[in-house]
């Protein structure tokens, strides 16, 4: 994996207040989905600050959440302080061979290499065990959410001088050391203030890649669509559509 890359999957980091206050967990259907029947332990891969641990520690005995940013797993330590939270990576998960039942990933398999990431939970997984990838995206089907979406992306282009980087999430490739891959799709929705979208839309790597300077600057023009736009300010909330997808895949005995 180039080095660029790996340095802006851990820029998250740089904002580690925010995307903890702001990134919304998945829908419990979706974990429900993810989460095999009987699961005993299950690792939170890339973890962040812990917003699907939160859901799997009310479901699996042992959860073990794993991150390589030391900012992120500092606020997931203190968010879930009773939990099992280890620095490491996807391509190099600390712990022995056959620990888990699962080994899910939320919003952050694009930034893995998947060449050593897949062999690597390969190795982590019992025999049966589950691989599960997840991701949530602002629903753009939605007339008023997609011009948002391009509102707030052309503001950073213009603002980097050059466009934002972005990672375009790439499913796990399918091999022989786990079964098809599983799909699940679904939408659902978040009530949320002006404040509170303006702090989510300030969590895309896109947002991040910004200098502090030109990222306020961001905020506030978006904060000023949202009042002309919108009509959405103060206390007033709106119904935010987000869209889930889900894989799942066994591995092969």
């Amino acid at each position: 994996m180039p080095p660029e890359q790996v340095a802006r999957g851990l820029s998250f980091g740089e904002i580690v207040d925010r995307y903890d206050r702001f990134r919304p967990g998945l829908p419990e259907e979706a974990v429900d989905w993810l989460v095999p029947d009987g699961c005993a332990t299950v690792v939170d891969l890339a973890a962040g600050t812990g917003a699907l641990t939160r859901s799997l520690v009310h479901r699996v005995a042992h959860v073990i959440a794993v991150e390589p940013d030391p900012r992120m797993l500092g606020a997931l330590r203190r968010n879930l302080p009773g939990s099992r939270a280890l620095s490491g990576t996807g391509e190099q998960i600390p712990l022995p061979d056959g620990e888990a039942d699962a080994v899910l990933v939320s919003m952050a398999w694009h930034w893995l290499d998947p060449e050593r990431a897949v062999p690597e939970i390969a190795r982590v997984l019992r025999p049966g065990g589950t691989f599960g990838v997840a991701w949530n995206h602002r629903d753009l089907s939605v007339p008023w959410v997609a011009a948002l979406d391009e509102f707030t992306r052309t503001l950073r282009a213009r603002a980097s001088g050059e466009g934002a980087p972005t990672k375009r999430a790439v499913d796990p490739p399918n091999g022989s050391l786990f079964s098809p891959l599983a799909e699940k799709r679904m939408t659902w929705s978040k009530s949320v203030t002006a404040g509170e979208l303006v702090g989510l839309l300030g969590t895309d790597a896109s947002a991040i890649a910004l200098p502090a300077d030109a990222r306020m600057s961001v905020d506030e023009q978006v904060a000023a669509y949202l009042r002309e736009q919108l009509d959405l300010s103060g206390d007033r909330t709106v119904d935010l559509p987000i869209a889930c997808r889900c894989l799942r895949a066994t591995k092969n005995a």
